[in-house]
């Protein structure tokens, strides 16, 4: 994990890549724990996942895999899944820059992510038919909600790859970077968390908040009704909630607190 010079960024590359950044189960642990202490640090506000060398993850590692099941021991699929992604809930917003292949749990993971930038030359896929294997991690009716049944049906039943461009008209994408070079995407994923960062910390958990009730909830006025009572009090009792209007009536920047929710 390391912090940008603002101190409200949390980036954690995936740096194997002689191995296509696989994730073995000790990683995959290593990396949900620092989603655990990013949520925790108030200091931080933003998160960003992305890989290093040619591919953003390509999933589990089926090495480790193979002897698991040679040994008789089930991979698990519980929450929150590899790298703590694909299940999770969490508190603060996460962003994938996806810089190459990203293909099987990869895929699972960007999923479930709040933003996600991608190289115009990423492509993803969700080989695990050809293995054998089914996508049970979390992503097949989080990604049926966010790109629709039948897309969602053709990526998982065929495993074909289709690129950043494809998944950026379905709707999963939300911006394509024409990538010039090594670094590229994650700096363009930085400058969406410095967007983000310049606004109410607190706004930053209760619209995520928001957004996921909607996308997860079976009934949109049941998710409003949560975030109307649980929600919107702890954000209204919140410095940050009187700072901004009040910065904005006295035609300043707002001066932000780390968030207390």
């Amino acid at each position: 994990m390391s912090r940008s010079r603002r101190s409200t960024l949390c980036r954690s590359p995936l740096n194997r890549p002689d191995k296509l950044n696989s994730i073995t189960k000790a990683t995959s642990h290593e990396i949900a724990e620092i989603w655990e202490r990013f949520d925790q640090d108030e200091s931080l506000w933003v998160g960003i996942i992305t890989g290093v060398g040619r591919a953003f993850c390509t999933g589990a590692d089926l090495h480790e895999w193979n002897q698991m099941n040679k040994d008789g021991v089930v991979n698990s699929m519980a929450a929150p899944g590899l790298a703590g992604l694909p299940r999770r809930s969490g508190k603060k917003p996460i962003i994938a820059a996806v810089n190459g292949l990203c293909m099987g749990g990869g895929f699972e993971m960007v999923a479930n992510c709040d933003v996600v930038v991608a190289a115009s030359t990423a492509l993803f896929s969700l080989p695990e038919a050809k293995r054998g294997i089914v996508a049970v991690a979390g992503c097949l009716p989080r990604l049926s909600r966010t790109i629709g049944l039948q897309r969602t049906m053709d990526l998982v039943l065929t495993g074909r790859s289709i690129d950043a461009r494809v998944l950026y008209d379905w709707g999963l994408v939300t911006r394509v970077v024409e990538a010039a070079g090594e670094g590229d995407v994650a700096r363009a994923a930085v400058q969406v968390a410095q967007e983000m960062c310049r606004n109410s910390p607190d706004a930053l958990i209760v619209g995520r908040v928001g957004v996921r009730l909607g996308w997860e909830a079976g009934s949109a006025e049941d998710a409003v009704t949560a975030l109307e009572q649980e929600w919107y009090p702890r954000l209204q009792a919140g410095a940050n909630f009187a700072e901004g209007i009040q910065a904005f009536v006295e035609k300043r920047a707002p001066r932000w607190q780390n968030s207390k929710l």
